[in-house]
């Protein structure tokens, strides 16, 4: 079982030093140009550091989290248009996603491969995770590659990898028209 981060640290994903490593505009800046911003899903949202900004961008965010005291605090943010979910697992929808963001949560999935098919159904998709050679983060024994993560990707979408932050891979997928 990979490793997980544990809930009662929860404040080291609203610290200061994590907006410093890991700023949200980069993402913000590509989710800006998809042509459809109504339905997103944000796996493993923690305590809601990209959830909150999704909400301003999307009619609706659904906030997925396996832990829930760290779903007691997203909730706490008071989001009107963020629908919290707390599940390890893909949810099964019937409706059309715009958008699924894994961000510094892929590496603690189960079945990496079977959510990011599961996320093939979005019109794009950001991965956002840790780099084999950061001296911090995650045991490096549960990171992922970003080649393994970007040929699942390209499986499904038009992968782009944007070299914006020290520790993290950040690849972007649009699905081709």
């Amino acid at each position: 079982m990979p490793h997980r981060f544990d809930p009662k640290n929860w404040h080291i994903l609203e610290s200061e030093w994590r907006r410093k490593i890991l700023p949200v505009e980069p993402l913000i800046k590509k989710v800006m140009e998809l042509p459809r911003r109504e339905v997103a899903f944000d796996v493993g949202a923690g305590t809601g550091y990209f959830t909150v900004h999704l909400a301003k961008l999307f009619k609706v965010v659904y906030a997925v989290e396996a832990s829930e005291e760290m779903a007691r605090i997203l909730a706490g943010k008071g989001l009107k248009n963020v629908g919290i979910i707390v599940s390890e697992e893909p949810i099964d929808v019937d409706f059309e996603i715009d958008f699924v963001l894994f961000a510094d949560s892929l590496h603690e999935i189960d079945d990496v491969e079977g959510y990011l098919n599961w996320a093939c159904r979005a019109k794009a998709i950001a991965v956002i995770d840790w780099k084999m050679d950061c001296d911090f983060g995650p045991p490096k024994r549960d990171r992922l590659d970003e080649g393994y993560v970007r040929d699942l990707l390209e499986r499904c979408f038009e992968v782009e990898s944007l070299d914006v932050y020290e520790c993290h891979f950040f690849l972007f997928g649009i699905k081709p028209s």
